[in-house]
């Protein structure tokens, strides 16, 4: 019996071999391998990021800076404790509420406001994927507040600006104003007084384009008149006002310097003060003068001495065009340089409405 189960087993085994042995061929050789390819061209090597970092974030860096910025009227910090609290006015009059903005909130009370610093424009390095050379909060192009439609767009680093640096009313939202209502005692609405036919109510000492309306005035918007833009348009904020840093102007200081000028355009200025002073003068002169008509209309109070700002009360629609070209012009604070034939066409309207 075990013979025949081992014989048994020797055939299983026999047809086990068989069916696993391959029946494949021999393994062909390898073929040969192609030749390498060109090497590529190299790239150009980036800024060190260290190098690039300490431009700003160094001891000696920050201490300039801030030197400048001391000289700067964002550093005083104008109306922090009153406007920068306030939702209304916080976007532009503290820290907290321009990073709000920018952030998406807009309208904010700021229970603890305090003045621009660094981080107020610089907080975000996003920008710097954008080929920006410093890193900043928004590039991004500004509605303007007047109308809430018109778009302006300086292409870069002066958007920035733009955010705060433009008019906060138009013309046209006091023109709307057709009846004076007040609260009285018992909280009840009670009228005042109609505004007539023809007639516009200047409703505050506030009454205006508000303080720095610079973009909109470079790009020939906001007043009565024929808009045009000028060549410093081209420039925008940065262009003019952030040249190559002294010890007392250019970089964070804001002050224009000569070089801004005359490199570009100017050649042959040599004293910045005498090249700015007598087209200055001569628009300051004009505006006294229509300041001093506007007084007397009731659109204006105060005096050449210790300055003009806008008179609550009713005055006809010429004195109210001329009172709004002249805060335009007055509030830009340029006297005339950020866009010379705008600012002759407001003043000339303004004249020939008051009869001067």
């Amino acid at each position: 019996m075990s013979k025949k189960i081992n014989l048994f087993a020797i055939l299983v085994l026999a047809l086990m071999v068989m069916f696993t042995v391959s029946c494949e061929g021999p393994a062909g050789a390898d073929g040969v391998a192609g030749a390498d390819g060109a090497d590529g061209t190299d790239g150009v090597d980036g800024a060190d990021g260290n190098v690039s970092c300490l431009t700003c974030h160094s001891t000696d860096g920050m201490a300039a800076i801030d030197g400048l910025f001391a000289l700067s009227g964002h550093s005083a910090g104008n109306y922090v404790g009153y406007a920068g609290s306030r939702g209304s006015c916080s976007r532009c009059h503290s820290s907290e509420g321009f990073m709000d903005f920018i952030a998406g909130y807009d309208g904010e009370d700021i229970p603890y406001p305090s003045a621009w610093s660094c981080g107020t424009c610089h907080g975000s390095h996003s920008s710097l994927e954008e080929g920006i050379s410093a890193p900043l909060q928004t590039t991004a192009a500004v509605t303007i507040i007047e109308d809430g439609m018109t778009v302006i767009d300086f292409d870069g680093p002066s958007n920035l600006c733009a955010n705060c640096h433009q008019s906060r009313r138009g013309y046209a939202y006091y023109e709307a104003i057709d009846s004076v209502w007040t609260d009285d005692v018992n909280g009840n609405d009670s009228l005042d007084f109609v505004v007539a036919d023809g007639s516009v109510y200047i409703n505050s000492s506030h009454a205006g384009p508000h303080h720095g309306p610079q973009a909109n005035t470079l790009s020939g918007l906001g007043g009565y008149g024929t808009s045009s833009t000028g060549a410093h348009l081209s420039a925008g904020c940065v262009g003019c006002h952030m040249g190559d840093a002294t010890s007392t102007e250019g970089g964070h200081s804001f002050v224009p310097n000569l070089e801004n000028c005359t490199v570009a355009c100017h050649g042959s200025v040599t004293d910045m003060a005498t090249f700015t002073t007598d087209a200055q003068d001569a628009v300051s002169v004009r505006l006294d003068a229509i300041a001093a008509e506007l007084v007397t209309a009731g659109a204006l109070a105060g005096d050449a001495t210790d300055g003009y700002h806008p008179h609550v009360g009713v005055v006809t629609e010429a004195q109210f065009k001329a009172f709004w070209n002249y805060m335009v012009v007055y509030e830009d604070h340029s006297h005339g340089v950020h866009n010379p034939g705008y600012f002759n066409t407001l003043l000339t309207q303004a004249e020939a409405l008051l009869g001067l």
